[in-house]
């Protein structure tokens, strides 16, 4: 009865994830919206999950973090700059940027080579999320002269949120699931009836 209803319970969180991912897809958070550099830099991105930003430039400077466990990827870290905050960091001067994008999409050679980031502009789209607890590493990219303040935007560049018709489907499935389940449970019961009468 207990793992039943455990199982019910998860059942309904992931239902209730779904259709909130799904509604945040197209009116809410989830949905991408727009901003240039400047934008960034004087009034920020409000509540947004998924953003593109115009105007984006790399110095060409990174960091990598490898995962404690072994079987995570590690991540490689690189600030975002606009056209003045570049400028200032050619000429020394230490620059807080807006946006810290992140990566574990990429080859692992070129962390030794040095060439993970190309310098220049980007097409910069991701996911506004935090970097996982084991790989934080952003305080290195101090030692490049780069000062991370708590209003910087961390960024996983190149990731979308999960597709409408994933979200569609985990609702569908733990509907079924949940409703399986319950039917499982009365017909157990009918039969216990039908044995005891």
């Amino acid at each position: 009865m207990i793992i039943r209803l455990l199982i019910i319970l998860g059942c309904v969180v992931v239902f209730i994830n779904g259709c909130n991912s799904l509604i945040s897809q197209h009116f809410g958070t989830h949905k991408l919206r727009g901003y240039t550099m400047e934008e960034v830099q004087q009034t920020g991105i409000g509540d947004a999950d998924f953003i593109e930003v115009s105007g984006a430039l790399l110095s060409g400077d990174f960091v990598f973090k490898a995962a404690k466990s072994p079987t995570n990827p590690g991540v490689i870290i690189y600030p975002v700059l606009s056209d003045g905050q570049l400028a200032a960091h050619r000429r020394g001067e230490t620059v807080s940027p807006d946006i810290i994008a992140w990566t574990t999409d990429f080859p692992s050679e070129c962390v030794v080579a040095g060439n993970c980031i190309k310098a220049g502009p980007v097409s910069l789209k991701g996911i506004v999320r935090d970097l996982p607890n084991d790989r934080q590493g952003q305080g290195l990219l101090e030692e490049k002269g780069y000062r991370i303040t708590e209003e910087a935007i961390f960024m996983e560049h190149g990731q979308s949120p999960l597709a409408w018709y994933w979200n569609l489907l985990m609702m569908a499935g733990a509907a079924m699931a949940a409703l399986g389940i319950e039917a499982y449970g009365h017909r157990r019961q009918r039969q216990r009836r039908a044995k005891n009468e």
